[in-house]
């Protein structure tokens, strides 16, 4: 009986931790729309610039930014506790990483990236969550059409397409 009393405590403080506090603690996971920064590194204006190049449409731009940071960033199950760190990165930093970085994160680019551009307004873009390998996962949803897309960028070097997302315990 003590050790279902101490599994239930624990699973308690879990939850409260992962689901509640880690929202206002860990950059871009809160529940309200992320501001946009007013300066950004010149590198990423010029490859917003170079993708817009390539797009004539809202969809367009999402799939050319979609593929591109998928390219240069992925998610990794096990990464996001072990580099733990990686949440609390500037934007800066994050952007010279090539690889891993965690699900906020890449989030974040992709959400300057689609308003940068000019195809797409901070209000057309909403944070979505589900709950992935015992951690609280963010992903986006894009407006295009006036559809809502789940869009998780993390994901596109393992070939998840835009439209679909990881499920497990979806909210």
């Amino acid at each position: 009986m003590l050790v279902i009393i101490w599994l239930f405590w624990l699973s308690f403080v879990y939850f409260i931790l992962v689901f509640v506090l880690s929202r206002f603690v860990i950059p871009h996971l809160g529940n309200g729309v992320d501001l946009l920064p007013e300066k950004i590194p010149v590198e990423m204006e010029k490859a917003i610039d170079e993708l817009k190049a390539r797009a004539k449409t809202k969809e367009e731009f999402l799939n050319v930014a979609y593929q591109f940071l998928g390219k240069k960033n992925r998610s990794g199950r096990l990464n996001t506790i072990v580099k733990f760190n990686y949440l609390f990165k500037s934007l800066a930093d994050i952007w010279r990483i090539d690889g891993y970085i965690p699900c906020t994160q890449s989030n974040y680019l992709l959400r300057i990236f689609l308003c940068r551009s000019g195809f797409f307004q901070n209000d057309e873009i909403r944070k979505k969550y589900s709950f992935l390998n015992f951690v609280l996962h963010q992903y986006l949803e894009v407006k295009i059409n006036g559809q809502w897309l789940a869009v998780e960028v993390g994901e596109a070097s393992r070939g998840l397409p835009i439209g679909q997302r990881q499920k497990l315990f979806a909210m």
